[in-house]
C-alpha cells in the first residue's frame, strides 16, 4: 500500500518540480532510445555536412566594408583587375638574375603566370627593369600577378607555377599562396591539437571520475558539439563570408564546455544513484538540477558572444557564429542526448572503475579537494602569492608581443609562402609584393598626379611609388618602370621598405 508521503517522495524522485527542464528531462527518460537514435542520425548530417566546412571558410575579414581601404580595394578590383596576389620568387643558383638562364626561365615564368585564369597585370623584373623587383645582392627577382580580392586561386594553380632546375628555381608566394597555406595550416593544427588535446583530457576525466565509461561520455558530447558547429559554419559559408579562424574557436570552446556541462551532469547522476536513486529518477532529477545550471550558464555565454555581431569585420563575426552555434549544441547535447546516455547506461556508468576507486562510492565528493580548499580559507595569503607567482611566470612572455594584421609570418618558416616572403623582407630594398595602393574615384591629370606622387613618394618610410606617368623615389622623379597595372590610370603604388 502507498501512503501519500511515499507518494510525494516519488514525485519529487521522478522530478515533478518546476522548472522548464523537468518535462525535458521526462521525456527523455521515456524515449531514451529514440533520442539516441535522432543523436545518432543528427551526427551523421553533421559530418557529411561538417567536413566541407575548410572549402567555404576564408582567411580574410579583418576590412571594415566602409573604410576607405575597402573603397580603394574595390575600385582597384573594378578598374585595374586587382592587385597584386601572386608573387613569383626567381632565383638565380649561379650568377645572377641578368644572366640569360634567369631571364629565360623568368619571362617562362611570366607567361605561364598570365595563362592562369583570374590573373592579369602580369609584370616582371626583366620586362619593366624596374630596380624594386630586383634583389640587393641581384640574386633574386620577381614576377608579380594580380588578382581580384574575391578571387582565390586553387593550390593546384599554383603549384603549377613553380619549379626547380639546376640554375634557376621558381618559387610561389603573395596573398593566394598565403591565403592557401593558412588554411592548409589550420587543419593540419587542429589534427595536431585534437591527437594531443583528446588523450590528455581523456586521462584526466578517467582520473576524476575514477572510471572509463564515465569518462567517455563527455568526450562525446564534445564530439557532437564540435560536428555540429562545423556544419552549421558550413552552411553559414556557403551565404556568406566566414573566417577560418572560427574553427580554433569551435574545437576549444566545444570541446571545453561539453567537458565542463558533461562532468555537471554525470557527476550529479552519479550522485543521485549514490543516494539510492532508480537510474530513470536519477536522470530525472540531474536534468531538473544539473541542466537548470546548464542552460542558464549557456544562455550567459550566447548573450556574450552575440555582441561580436555588430562588428562590421567578418573576422570578429565568424567567431560569434562558431561560439553561439558550440554553446547551444553543447548545450542541447548536455541537455538531451547525455541524459539519454545514462538512462540506457544506468548503473553502467560505473563499469570500468580504477582499482583504487572501487571500492569508492562514486559521488561529486573529492576529498583532496575539499582540503585544499579548506587550506585556502585558512591561509588565504599563503596560498595566493604562489599561484600569483606562477601567474606572472606564465605572462612574462607578453611582454614581447607584437600585434599587427595577418601576413606570411604566422605560418612556419617551411612553409613556401613564408619563405618568399622572408627574402621579400630581407633581400628587397622596397617590398613591391605588399605595396599600398592608392587610388582615385575620378579622372586625375598629369601634372596633379606627379605632384601627389612627388609628396607620397618625399615621406618616411616610403621606398618608392610607381605610377603611369613615372616612378618616383625621395621625391624626384626616375626612370618610368612602365607597371601595366598602372598604366593610363590614376593611381598609386607606394612600396614599403622591409618590416
Amino acid at each position: 500500500m502507498t501512503t501519500a508521503s511515499s507518494r510525494d517522495r516519488t514525485r519529487r524522485g521522478n522530478g515533478q518540480g518546476r522548472g522548464m527542464t523537468g518535462p525535458v528531462g521526462r521525456f527523455v527518460v521515456r524515449r531514451a532510445r529514440l533520442v539516441l537514435a535522432a543523436a545518432m542520425l543528427a551526427v551523421v548530417g553533421f559530418g557529411v555536412l561538417g567536413f566541407g566546412a575548410f572549402g567555404k571558410l576564408k582567411t580574410g575579414g579583418f576590412q571594415d566594408p566602409g573604410a576607405e581601404s575597402t573603397t580603394a580595394q574595390t575600385l582597384t578590383d573594378q578598374r585595374f583587375g586587382g592587385s597584386g596576389g601572386v608573387v613569383l620568387l626567381v632565383h638565380a643558383g649561379a650568377g645572377t638574375v641578368d644572366d640569360a638562364p634567369a631571364r629565360a626561365a623568368g619571362a617562362e615564368a611570366a607567361s605561364r603566370l598570365a595563362a592562369v585564369p583570374g590573373v592579369s597585370n602580369v609584370a616582371s623584373y626583366w620586362q619593366t627593369g624596374n630596380p624594386g623587383l630586383r634583389s640587393k645582392d641581384g640574386k633574386y627577382a620577381l614576377v608579380l600577378g594580380s588578382t581580384r580580392s574575391d578571387h582565390d586561386l586553387s593550390s593546384p594553380e599554383l603549384a603549377s607555377l613553380q619549379s626547380h632546375s639546376g640554375q634557376v628555381d621558381i618559387t610561389v608566394g603573395g596573398s593566394s599562396a598565403t591565403d592557401n597555406d593558412i588554411l592548409k595550416q589550420v587543419g593540419n593544427s587542429l589534427r595536431t591539437a585534437e591527437g594531443i588535446a583528446v588523450p590528455v583530457i581523456l586521462a584526466l576525466l578517467v582520473f576524476a571520475f575514477g572510471g572509463v565509461m564515465a569518462a567517455l561520455l563527455p568526450l562525446a558530447i564534445g564530439g557532437i558539439a564540435i560536428l555540429g558547429t562545423f556544419a552549421e559554419l558550413f552552411v553559414l559559408g556557403s551565404v556568406t563570408n566566414v573566417a577560418v579562424y572560427a574553427i580554433n574557436l569551435t574545437t576549444a570552446l566545444g570541446l571545453a564546455l561539453s567537458i565542463d556541462y558533461s562532468l555537471l551532469m554525470v557527476s550529479r547522476f552519479r550522485e543521485e544513484l549514490g543516494r539510492g536513486q532508480e537510474p530513470a529518477q536519477a536522470v530525472v532529477r540531474s536534468v531538473q538540477t544539473a541542466g537548470r545550471t546548464i542552460v542558464f550558464s549557456g544562455t550567459t555565454v550566447v548573450a556574450a558572444l552575440a555582441v561580436l555581431l555588430i562588428f562590421p569585420m567578418y573576422f570578429l563575426r565568424s567567431f560569434a557564429y562558431a561560439g553561439i552555434g558550440v554553446v547551444l549544441i553543447s548545450m542541447a547535447a548536455a541537455v538531451v542526448v547525455l541524459p539519454a546516455l545514462l538512462a540506457v547506461l544506468g548503473r553502467r556508468v560505473n563499469s570500468g572503475r580504477l582499482p583504487w576507486a572501487r571500492n569508492r562510492e562514486p559521488s561529486t565528493a573529492a576529498p583532496f579537494w575539499g582540503r585544499l580548499a579548506g587550506q585556502a580559507m585558512r591561509r588565504p595569503a599563503l596560498i595566493a602569492i604562489p599561484v600569483l607567482a606562477v601567474l606572472v611566470l606564465v605572462a612574462l612572455p607578453l611582454r614581447h608581443v607584437q600585434f599587427g594584421t595577418l601576413d606570411d609570418r604566422v605560418l612556419p618558416t617551411t612553409t613556401q609562402s613564408r619563405a618568399v616572403g622572408d627574402v621579400l623582407r630581407e633581400d628587397f630594398a622596397g617590398n613591391s609584393a605588399t605595396a599600398l595602393n592608392v587610388v582615385t574615384d575620378g579622372p586625375l591629370g598629369r601634372v596633379a598626379l606627379t605632384a601627389y606622387a612627388t609628396r607620397l613618394s618625399d615621406l618616411a618610410g616610403v621606398a618608392r611609388v610607381e605610377t603611369s606617368v613615372a616612378s618616383f623615389v625621395d621625391g624626384k622623379a626616375v626612370q618610368n618602370s612602365a607597371n601595366p597595372a598602372l598604366t593610363g590610370s590614376a593611381s598609386t603604388s607606394a612600396a614599403r621598405p622591409p618590416s
